[in-house]
């Protein structure tokens, strides 16, 4: 538990500071004044002012945040910012980088670090019969298997493959399968009922098995990062269309709490496995905030195209009463999906 908690708020907090430092240098490179950047929350335990910008470290080194001048109108240093030094004064191509960075440092993270694990790792070549993760609340959970755990066979049948093990799984949705596994010295053979999905067609147990690497040079881990950035992209505006069309429904969805526990998983699994779930997160978070929803970066780029298209900006205060509406309905959002993720975890 303690180690999903610490990598939960080590993974969030990297997101965040990357977002927020693309706002910050942009916002700067466009002339606008930000008024602070922190990092953290609570009790400032140091800070530094520079550039008219203070720099904070906060008791709970959680997320982070920016202030800028023009967007944060109740900060008290609005009243000595001069005009031209505001969000509002600038132009439509300065107002769209400041806002369109964070989601677009988001990204180059998510490529930096999928080159690095490619670099590092290799590319995934087959998979082995070693179970890297289990899905909390899953039929592998609730049996008792473990992170390591090695698949030797099912029925008393050794597989070629482990590919030819999963397929064995995934056709026998609702039959009791005899999992022989070996755990270190020790040979199990664990009772488990793969579960029917509606969505994917196929019986599931919950676990997924290691994959294997293929060494290669760094030139090719740039085109791998760089392939895995889009596609990922792509396969997440596929799933919000799915969502929007009712395919997906919010329940199949993870809140903070799922995520959190996704997030430990990955962290059994090692550094590697981190960052690679790092470069995924980022990804989606860059993606969904750019998502045209007021509170969300994308709601903020809606305002400077409607600017762009009529010439005329609209006032800050109405843009920002839009968004703090918004906000409220996205927390009652992630409220609801944490019910969803609790559910999971004490309802079986």
């Amino acid at each position: 538990m303690l180690l999903t908690i610490i990598s939960f708020l080590f993974v969030f907090t990297i997101i965040a500071v990357v977002h927020e430092l693309g706002h910050l240098y942009f916002s700067k490179r466009a002339g606008i004044r930000v008024h602070e950047f922190g990092l953290g929350f609570g009790p400032t335990i140091w800070q530094i002012k520079k550039d008219n910008t203070v720099y904070k470290l906060n008791l709970l080194p959680i997320l982070g945040y920016v202030k800028i001048a023009g967007i944060d109108t109740d900060d008290p240093a609005e009243k000595e910012t001069p005009e031209s030094e505001k969000y509002q004064a600038k132009s439509v191509g300065k107002k769209f980088m400041s806002i369109f960075a964070g989601p677009m440092t988001n990204l180059i993270l998510g490529f930096v670090i999928f080159f690095l694990v490619f670099a590092i790792m290799g590319i995934p070549k087959g998979i082995s019969n070693e179970i890297s993760t289990i899905q909390p609340g899953s039929e592998a959970a609730e049996v008792g298997l473990n992170i390591g755990d090695k698949l030797v066979a099912i029925d008393g049948v050794n597989y070629a493959s482990p590919d030819k093990a999963i397929e064995k799984i995934h056709q026998s949705a609702g039959k009791k399968l005899a999992l022989t596994i070996g755990r270190g010295a020790e040979t199990l053979v664990v009772a488990a009922t793969p579960k029917y999905h509606p969505k994917m067609k196929m019986g599931l147990i919950g676990f997924a098995l290691k994959p294997l690497y293929e060494k290669i040079n760094p030139i090719k881990a740039v085109y791998f990062g760089a392939k895995e950035t889009v596609v990922l992209s792509l396969t997440i505006f596929s799933i919000l269309g799915r969502l929007l069309v009712g395919k997906i429904g919010i329940g199949d969805l993870a809140g903070p709490v799922g995520i959190a526990q996704i997030t430990g998983q990955y962290a059994q699994g090692g550094m590697l496995s981190l960052m690679g779930f790092i470069a995924f997160f980022s990804v989606n978070v860059a993606i969904l905030n750019l998502l045209p929803i007021p509170a969300l970066d994308g709601g903020r780029l809606v305002f400077v195209i409607i600017e762009a298209i009529f010439r005329k900006p609209v006032p800050i205060e109405t843009e920002n009463k839009i968004h703090g509406i918004a906000m409220y309905a996205l927390l009652s959002l992630m409220a609801v999906l944490t019910v969803h993720d609790l559910m999971r975890i004490f309802i079986k």
